[in-house]
């Protein structure tokens, strides 16, 4: 009885053990096929030089419309403000994938993130520099509002200056999460803030919080909010391509990030609409 009893517990155990190699197994490869779309397609490419060359067209078109903002939060008597356009920073103006790229392969480890920014070694994504710069050769204050947090934010205006994205010295271009108690990671109050100085022309993100406040709910209830915006995509609002991370996952498995692993990747599989009827 008792080596029967034994058996059990080793059969058990070495089922563990696969269950949690399979599911590790699982969750790099769910980043695999986007860190490298990101890192070796044309299209990805592609993608941006497009969105900014649209963001281009758009902002010399805002330029000459004294009505035309691109934040909801804009008060009214906005049409007396100076010009600026606001962008997001992390898969917006600069590429973290090589970061990405060491969860795909399975070389996850605490800090990591904290340790890429440390790094400096980011790189300009296609057609941002490009952009940033006509902006403000044309006299339009450009903003960075990131939910990097305040201990990142000298290593990252090392690396936006080393880059050569414009920053202005006269003012605070960079506003990090939680500078102020009010800064949370919905960045309605950054934008708002930045919109009683500035007429905000355009707005460039890869997420829709870049855009909007309160998407921090179900994937239903997010396309809902977006649509009541419709006709500013492409125009007013930018959005870039990320299937990398944003709070477009973290909506499947109701934004929890404290979940476990294993069941968040169960409540996506969920998600996926197959062939069957």
């Amino acid at each position: 009885m008792a080596a029967t009893l034994m058996t059990i517990m080793r059969y058990a155990l070495f089922a563990s053990v696969c269950v949690r190699a399979l599911c590790a197994q699982s969750a790099t490869h769910e980043l695999l096929d986007s860190v490298l779309w990101v890192q070796t397609s044309v299209e990805h490419d592609a993608a941006y030089e497009q969105a900014y060359r649209q963001a281009r067209a758009m902002l010399d078109r805002a330029r000459k419309d004294r009505k035309w903002t691109a934040a909801i939060e804009q008060s009214p008597g906005f049409e007396r403000l100076p010009p600026a356009v606001i962008l997001d920073i992390d898969e917006t103006i600069l590429d973290n994938s090589p970061e990405e790229a060491e969860h795909a392969a399975g070389r996850d480890r605490p800090g990591l993130w904290d340790e890429w920014v440390r790094q400096e070694r980011a790189t300009a994504l296609p057609g941002a520099l490009a952009f940033t710069r006509y902006a403000a050769a044309n006299g339009v204050a450009v903003f960075y509002v990131t939910n990097r947090n305040t201990s990142a934010k000298a290593p990252t205006l090392r690396t936006l200056e080393r880059l050569g994205f414009p920053l202005q010295h006269s003012a605070d271009s960079i506003y990090c999460l939680g500078e102020k108690p009010e800064w949370t990671s919905d960045k309605g109050s950054r934008r708002a803030l930045i919109a009683q100085r500035y007429r905000i022309l355009l707005l460039i993100g890869d997420d829709l919080g870049d855009f909007l406040s309160g998407i921090r709910v179900s994937s239903e209830e997010r396309r809902r909010i977006a649509l009541t915006h419709s006709s500013w995509w492409g125009e007013r609002w930018i959005i870039l391509p990320n299937p990398m991370y944003g709070s477009w996952e973290s909506a499947l498995y109701g934004n929890n990030p404290a979940m476990p692993k294993t069941e968040q990747l169960r409540l996506k599989q969920e998600r996926l609409r197959g062939m069957q009827r």
